[in-house]
């Protein structure tokens, strides 16, 4: 982890040094390019009327030897072009400097850039014999090193100060990024060797930028994963248990009919047969459980009018219900349909209903009620079962959605069944993006309601 923090530090310090020199570079480039021009418009007027009297009167090769001095100088290129825009010495000069020139007066002279590192400046004047000359100079501009070395030592210092104490701040910054990364990183390790309850910490997830939101989000990845294996340490403990107090159960079933008389052996039959259909059924619940988890069902999904079904479940209730002189009602407005496996659904509701016709008093009616509910631009189906038995303690209403959670009753011991039908019922309807909760009715008995997506 510590070349990521050189790494960071290198890129921020390399990154500070490239725009001082470029910031440097350019204002100096800038300040001689104005000292240049400036120095060409007060240079030119003096320098068209003596190289016009040096033609004029000692003739080109005076003029040859005027202008290498100025050449050697590092003044500029000059030119002195005749009325038909020639070199009077024969040169030839560029093209675009020529045309430039063609706008030159005699009042002031014209000076302007007009390619890459070089400026041009060009002045019309009248020689004593009457003729017409344009003075053309070609001035290219100090190289960068020059420029730089034009600086002085001052500013030069300057630069070198205001680097230094970037170090210092590039140092901080990389150190800022690269800490929370190397701390996510070695927490990440720690939940690799299986110390799920591992936190990125406060002061990450307390900072206002992305590595603070990612901070967060490890967490509740952490916190996700802690609980996922948690539920599977206790689902597979849970599981055994079921297993085995059926097994015992039989195993002793066994052990009496191979010592009893002929005549008993019809009541351990039917114990051992009893018990075999107990494991059937908590097998059955459990890979069904299993299938959900893992999306390994392979149900066809489709469009499920839910009124139709639930009635179906009300229906097969109500056989049941009869037992304990009670009975299944529906109430329904509008006609909701959502996308999913009918079975599944099915399964689901009628898991609740099952659990609501078992805990209700006797001659009362289980209550089935759909509703379609919009909130801005989402339509869910609210499905609403409510029974009239004796509820559920506020300590239990969130867990009985639990593998294998029971409910205690009065004298401490589980109520019957495998404690896995609402489980299943939250797993199904959690996996088509619906949700399900239980409240205890103020009137007594309680309702557990069911919310799934409409579909259009």
């Amino acid at each position: 982890m510590k070349s990521l923090f050189l790494k960071i530090f290198l890129w921020f310090w390399t990154a500070f040094v490239i725009v001082g020199v470029t910031l440097v570079v350019v204002v100096a480039v800038t300040r001689s390019n104005t000292t240049m021009l400036a120095g060409l418009s007060v240079y030119l007027p003096f320098e068209a009327r003596q190289a016009t009297d040096i033609y004029e009167r000692d003739g080109k090769s005076a003029l040859q030897r005027h202008f290498d001095h100025l050449s050697e100088m590092g003044l500029a290129k000059p030119y002195l072009l005749d009325e038909n825009w020639n070199d009077v010495l024969g040169r030839t000069p560029p093209a675009q400097a020529v045309e430039f020139a063609k706008a030159a007066r005699s009042d002031a002279a014209l000076v302007s850039k007009f390619k890459g590192w070089k400026a041009v400046a060009a002045q019309q004047v009248v020689g004593e014999g009457g003729h017409k000359y344009t003075i053309l100079a070609i001035m290219s501009r100090p190289p960068v090193v020059g420029v730089i070395r034009d600086l002085g030592y001052k500013t030069l210092l300057g630069l070198l100060a205001v680097l230094l104490v970037g170090a210092p701040f590039c140092f901080l910054l990389a150190r800022h990024i690269a800490n929370p990364i190397v701390r996510l990183s070695e927490a990440a390790g720690r939940i690799a060797d299986g110390w799920l309850n591992t936190r990125s910490g406060q002061s990450i997830r307390s900072r206002g930028d992305e590595i603070g939101r990612l901070g967060g989000s490890f967490d509740r990845m952490a916190e996700r994963i802690e609980s996922l294996v948690r539920g599977q340490q206790r689902l597979f403990g849970d599981i055994s248990h079921e297993l085995r107090s059926p097994l015992a159960r039989l195993s002793v079933a066994e052990g009496l009919l191979r010592q009893c008389p002929p005549e008993e052996r019809a009541e351990y039959l039917d114990r051992i047969a009893l018990e075999v259909e107990h494991l059937d059924q908590l097998i059955g619940q459990f890979l069904t459980l299993a299938r959900i988890n893992s999306g390994a069902d392979s149900s066809r999904i489709e469009r499920v009018e839910l009124n139709s079904l639930i009635q179906e479940v009300a229906v097969d209730g109500n056989f049941e219900a009869r037992a304990k002189c009670c009975a299944v009602r529906v109430d329904s407005e509008n006609l909701c349909t959502t996308t999913g496996a009918r079975e599944q659904l099915r399964r689901a509701i009628e898991n609740v209903v099952r659990n609501a016709i078992r805990y209700t008093q006797p001659s009362t009616d289980v209550e089935i009620t759909i509703r379609e509910q919009r909130a801005s631009a989402i339509s869910r189906a609210v499905i609403q079962v409510r029974d009239h038995g004796p509820g559920v303690s506020s300590e239990h209403l969130e867990k009985i959605f639990l593998p294998f959670y029971r409910i205690p009753t009065i004298n401490g011991e589980s109520t019957n069944g495998a404690g896995l039908g609402l489980a299943i019922t939250d797993r199904i309807v959690r996996m088509y993006g619906g949700s399900v909760s239980a409240a205890n009715a103020l009137d007594g008995g309680l309702i557990v309601n069911l919310e799934l997506s409409l579909t259009e």
